[in-house]
């Protein structure tokens, strides 16, 4: 066994499991480190359905407690996973494929997410010999392989098993080298996939070709942050976002080349998407003050109160920086930032909501109120989103019969000075209320007495009609009455 994935497993029969199924101790055991201490890892916790390094064999033994693989391939730890041959990583693939119970399969070098120093063993020679082995799986429904090094080889390797896996919802490879060529090989081999969550991060991907007739039907949330994807490739994904029947809720672009081109492309294609809830733009150096009015601007479009109503109600997120900061609360009221910030937390106040359309209405109605209807509110985001509208022309929209309803909310919301300045600005629409209210009586009463005059000419013209009909009758009575006299006479 000594080169295998069981050489330092204990090995024992079936009957001896329980002796050896236990949670004691760290992740890996490492008695041989410089200090004598374990090695200790903070980002995956030990768990009970966790098979381990020591526990390798029990993937044969098939246990419905044991759904979890994890195993740490850091090429600097002092442990034998490695120093694995091919035919080591072979016998694991072929294992893993075995076991009906296993749902998620975890070979990271760390189990620290934020260690970005150490790599992984799982190279393009040793994930051909692993996928070798695990050419499907029933059960596997998580697969975490990030920070590996492996690249396009190991993508190829991979390809067999993704077309063949009918359970596969999460697959991560991110701060693997697999480049623009390996996405779109990956991409391809996942279109009849059920995958929902695909994480491709910091993989040097540049280029992106989206086939729009092979999308994942279920795909949910993608991770390309860390990349150099620039306005091209936002070009490309806004086919999922433009998909009729598009599943995406999230979608991560931080640390990549996207600049105000970049934005614009992907808020023209979310402005009718209900789907997206996340968009993370963060650290994109490129994108400047015009490229977060564009964003601003998508979820409360300042322009008109149907413009507002018809802002995207859907996104909470745009990332730190864009309204995702905590900080941000802190920043000055008039600025880019904390409006944003505004808009995405009464997007996040509906969340909650079932129904798309009553979502929208309540945040589109709370997006007036807060903002149209608030003099330095609008004043603010107008100069913001570089909209030139007055407080008239506001009040010019809104259907003068409503005027005095809104006039109240105004009051109850935002207090006496901005009531006078509303007052003020739709005083010649109360007016034209006034003038309006007397037109329509007159209008009414018009009405009304054409009704009385058609009336009593439709009674006219029935009563002729009677009249007609009756004599239709007495003429039919007279004719049969002259025949029966002519039949009598001839007889005589």
């Amino acid at each position: 066994l000594v080169g295998t994935p069981y050489s330092n497993s204990t090995m024992s029969s079936s009957s001896d499991n329980e002796s050896v199924d236990s949670d004691e101790g760290s992740l890996i055991h490492n008695e041989s480190s410089l200090d004598g201490s374990f090695i200790e890892y903070t980002g995956y916790e030990p768990v009970d359905n966790d098979i381990r390094l020591e526990e390798l064999h029990l993937l044969r033994v098939n246990r419905p407690n044991k759904t979890s693989l994890l195993l740490l391939t850091s090429a600097l730890a002092v442990d034998v996973v490695s120093e694995w041959t091919e035919e080591a990583w072979e016998l694991l693939g072929r294992d893993v494929a075995g076991n009906e119970y296993l749902r998620e399969m975890k070979l990271v070098p760390t189990a620290d997410f934020n260690e970005r120093d150490d790599t992984g063993v799982l190279n393009d020679q040793n994930m051909t010999s692993l996928f070798r082995g695990l050419t499907r799986s029933d059960s596997l429904r998580e697969i975490n392989l990030r920070q590996n090094g492996f690249g396009l080889g190991g993508i190829q390797a991979m390809v067999p098993f993704l077309q063949a896996s009918n359970n596969l919802r999460y697959l991560n490879i991110n701060r693997n080298n697999v480049k623009s060529e390996g996405f779109r090989l990956l991409w391809r081999a996942l279109r009849d996939s059920p995958i929902e969550t695909l994480w491709c991060g910091w993989c040097g991907v540049e280029n992106i070709e989206i086939d729009d007739e092979h999308i994942p039907k279920r795909l949910e949330k993608l991770n390309l942050g860390g990349n150099n994807i620039n306005s091209d490739g936002c070009r490309e994904l806004t086919k999922l976002l433009l998909k009729e029947d598009t599943t995406l809720q999230g979608l991560h672009l931080r640390e990549n080349n996207i600049d105000d081109e970049g934005v614009e492309i992907l808020v023209n294609a979310l402005r009718n998407n209900t789907s997206l809830i996340r968009l993370s733009l963060d650290a994109n150096e490129k994108i400047s003050k015009k490229g977060t009015g564009l964003m601003l601007r998508l979820v409360n479009d300042i322009s008109s109160i149907k413009a507002t109503l018809q802002s995207n109600h859907t996104l909470i997120m745009f990332g730190q920086g864009f309204g995702d900061d905590m900080h941000e609360y802190d920043a000055p009221k008039n600025s880019i930032q904390h409006k944003l910030r505004t808009a995405l937390d009464i997007n996040r106040d509906w969340m909650g909501k079932q129904d798309l359309a009553a979502l929208a209405a309540e945040a589109g109605r709370k997006k007036v109120i807060s903002t149209q209807l608030n003099s330095k509110e609008r004043t603010s985001l107008c100069c913001l989103q570089e909209v030139d509208i007055c407080n008239e022309a506001l009040y010019s929209e809104i259907n003068p019969l409503h005027l005095p309803e809104v006039l109240a909310i105004v009051g109850r919301h935002h207090g006496q000075s901005e009531l006078y300045v509303a007052l003020v600005s739709s005083i010649a629409g109360l007016f034209s209320t006034v003038n309006r209210k007397k037109f329509l009586q007159d209008r009414v009463e018009h009405h009304l007495s054409i009704i009385q005059e058609h009336t009593a000419t439709v009674e006219t013209l029935r009563t002729e009609i009677a009249a007609i009909e009756e004599a239709e009758v007495n003429r039919e009575e007279l004719q049969n009455e002259f025949e029966s006299l002519g039949f009598k006479r001839r007889r005589t």
